[in-house]
């Protein structure tokens, strides 16, 4: 190995990661550097909040009415019927005034504290029922995360 290269690459990881975490910051005259960090950050935890209240609410009354259904059936609802309510709601802030990357960037932020909990979760559970906790990830994050992020890039896309 070389070191020069190497510590040439360590400065450029830490200039990375210097750039990055500025960006939380606060300026001199007080201010936040980037809000739309800050806000979609923030607004990321309320959007986990509804999508586990709609789970939390809706699975119970669509396990009841898909009773006697093919399992693969009644996964699929109770996939999709509390996920495409929740999309819907949480898809109403694009009608908020202001900077129209906020939605887009929550399900960013979405992605990567799942994926971080995803990876925490099996390095926690060293490889103990890993089938389980990916079977749970694939139920009930990957149907929100997919709405919500096509959604969000289809009105960016479409914006006036």
């Amino acid at each position: 190995m070389n070191p020069i290269r190497e510590s040439e690459t360590d400065r450029k990881i830490e200039q990375a990661a210097e750039r990055f975490w500025s960006a939380f910051q606060m300026t001199e005259n007080g201010r936040v550097k980037s809000t739309l960090l800050l806000y979609s950050f923030c607004l990321c935890w309320v959007f986990f909040g509804v999508y586990g209240v709609a789970y939390a609410f809706l699975v119970p009354p669509v396990h009841a009415l898909t009773a006697g259904w093919p399992i693969l059936a009644v996964h699929l609802a109770e996939i999709l019927v509390p996920s495409v309510l929740a999309t819907a709601l949480c898809g109403l802030t694009w009608l908020l005034p202001g900077d129209r990357r906020l939605l887009p960037a929550t399900y960013l932020w979405m992605a990567a504290l799942t994926i971080a909990c995803l990876i925490a979760m099996l390095v926690i559970m060293n490889g103990e029922a890993a089938g389980l906790v990916l079977q749970f990830f694939a139920l009930y994050t990957l149907a929100p995360l997919g709405l919500g992020g096509a959604l969000s890039a289809f009105l960016y896309c479409r914006r006036p």
